[in-house]
């Protein structure tokens, strides 16, 4: 999703989850996902990579507490890049920007890559041990 979205905008915002926003949530293996900072920096390394192909796109990672928070406070938000999964927050999204009269997000939907058995790869899987 993150490639998809350095490829169709000029400027990325990247929304990670703070650490104690997760505490919250119901996550299965919950102990097993790396503390904020880790994740962070994993994600620079990635984006470094993609900074060479796209050579003249920008970014900014931001923390965050919840799915909305971003795409709700800014306005010039101009795409969303949503699983099958995560559509119908994305939908969601779009209602809440209305209601507060901002602009609508185009939606981008990005098929989910799947394991040679069809399964869904995610990071649940990886935090279950279930894929290495």
């Amino acid at each position: 999703m993150i490639s998809k979205a350095f490829e169709v905008a000029d400027h990325v915002i990247i929304g990670v989850m703070k650490d104690n926003a997760l505490e919250k949530l119901h996550k299965i293996c919950r102990e097993n996902i790396e503390p904020y900072e880790r994740r962070v920096k994993k994600l620079l390394t990635y984006i470094s990579e993609l900074l060479n192909i796209y050579t003249k796109k920008t970014f900014k990672i931001v923390s965050i507490s919840g799915p909305y928070d971003i795409v709700l406070e800014e306005n010039n938000v101009d795409y969303i890049i949503v699983s099958d999964e995560t559509l119908p927050r994305a939908v969601m999204i779009n209602i809440l920007r209305r209601q507060r009269k901002m602009k609508e997000i185009k939606v981008i939907i990005v098929p989910i890559v799947r394991d040679n058995q069809g399964r869904p790869i995610s990071s649940h899987r990886f935090r279950i041990g279930e894929i290495q």
